[in-house]
């Protein structure tokens, strides 16, 4: 789940910029407008100008280079949270995001309940490329701590229910992502539901919710494991992945999809549901191959059971234990079974039947010397019942059961065709004549 840092800044970008007013969450996380504070004074006019070139700063590598000047002029002012803040912020604006996170430790080292030093802290972590424990610990505790987060003084009423929306995503996001690195991954799942419950659009929790459920190997969650990478991949609203990510999530996606149900049927209808919503309906049932295999040979018994019969027979012998299966089986009188005639050598009292089974042009038994009913004519394309024959021999590839013996049903046969008599030659004399002397 690493990353570098700068993919880290453009997937945080990229996935927050939905949610985030970062007019507001600037203004929180500095925490102070033009400094007029009377409590707080700057030591001299130069200091002021510093502090109010920097506020009036926008592009984040020119502020920096003149933060670095104030620092280096006044290493000991009453502005050290502030200059702190603005550290903070435009590291990020950057990209280099362990700064931004060393900035941010280092302001709630003087400041311990900063808002915006937590909010930095918690947004950032995920996407910085470490995963320090001590980066977990100290983004599981501030995460927690915007969780409970009562509003800043500076923030005015109105404001406050967008910022808390926020910090109530970015908390439970950081609490998830912390629980996923340490492999507790029903508590991610936990915080990353509840992360899509204040922001929907949020794809890529969606993307790391799958993978949390699919973790813990619990057969009753791969629907949600499976819808949760669907919404990842279909999701094409504000918050979602680029479209690069899209594909790739859902090339693995049809893959897991697959595997687990056994072919792709239903997954186009999952992926558009998903798109509508960001947490499965409770409700949603995805059948496993296993399931959706039971049910076919049910369908199957009921529909043509000899055809059932014969199935279960090659699965005997196409599974694990196929050696095992055989020894078993030969020698033995197999069950009625009906296959296809692909040919029959003679057609009338023959030799050698060969019987396609599951596929009606491939050759799947070869029936010696089968006991037929008199006057039966056996050819291509007919569908025969037979029983009682002993399994003789077998070979996996391709697949091939020999048999011997067991008795033809007369449904499979037709009335051979009557001998044409061949008229006698002229002149010759008929039986039970006598030649007339002349």
């Amino acid at each position: 789940m690493g990353r570098q840092n700068g993919e880290g800044f453009l997937m945080l970008k990229r996935h927050m910029s939905h949610l985030m007013t970062f007019g507001l969450l600037w203004t929180v996380a500095v925490g102070w407008a033009v400094p007029q504070a009377a409590q707080k004074k700057p030591k001299d006019q130069q200091e002021y100008e510093l502090i109010n070139s920097v506020y009036k700063e926008t592009d984040p590598n020119k502020k920096l280079a003149t933060l670095d000047q104030w620092k280096q002029k006044y290493a000991e002012t009453e502005f050290k949270e502030e200059r702190l803040s603005f550290y903070m912020d435009a590291y990020a604006q950057i990209g280099q995001l362990a700064k931004s996170i060393d900035s941010a430790r280092e302001l709630m080292g003087i400041a311990p309940e900063n808002f915006g030093g937590h909010l930095t802290l918690a947004r950032l972590a995920p996407f910085a490329g470490s995963m320090d424990p001590k980066l977990l610990a100290d983004a599981e505790k501030s995460s927690n701590w915007l969780l409970a987060a009562q509003k800043p003084a500076p923030v005015p009423d109105a404001q406050w229910p967008d910022l808390k929306k926020q910090a109530d995503f970015i908390g439970h996001q950081g609490v998830g992502w912390v629980a996923m690195q340490q492999k507790k991954n029903d508590v991610a799942e936990k915080a990353f539901i509840k992360t899509l419950e204040v922001s929907p659009g949020a794809a890529h929790i969606s993307n790391w919710l799958g993978t949390v459920i699919l973790a813990q190997r619990n057969p009753e969650k791969n629907a949600a494991a499976l819808f949760s990478f669907a919404r990842a991949a279909a999701y094409d609203g504000v918050g979602a992945l680029t479209p690069a990510g899209r594909q790739q999530i859902d090339a693995y996606l049809t893959k897991v999809y697959k595997g687990y149900h056994g072919d792709d049927s239903g997954l186009a209808e999952l992926k558009q549901l998903a798109k509508t919503q960001p947490l499965p309906p409770a409700d949603l049932k995805i059948k496993s191959a296993d399931e959706v295999k039971g049910e076919k040979e049910e369908e199957l018994r009921k529909s043509n059971p000899l055809l059932a019969t014969f199935m279960t027979l090659k699965e005997g012998l196409t599974g694990a234990d196929s050696a095992g299966f055989w020894g078993t089986m030969k020698g033995t009188a197999m069950p009625k079974l009906r296959g296809r005639v692909i040919s029959a050598k003679p057609g009338v009292k023959p030799k050698v039947v060969e019987l396609g089974m599951s596929q009606g042009e491939t050759v799947e038994i070869s029936l010696a010397t089968p006991e037929t009913p008199a006057r039966c004519l056996i050819e291509a394309g007919a569908d025969i019942t037979f029983e009682g024959a002993e399994a003789v021999d077998f070979q996996p590839n391709p697949f091939l059961i020999k048999m011997s013996g067991g008795k033809i049903a007369a449904d499979g046969c037709r009335e051979p065709p009557a001998p044409v008599r061949k008229a006698p030659p002229a002149g010759a004399k008929k039986a039970g004549t006598k030649a007339v002397k002349k």
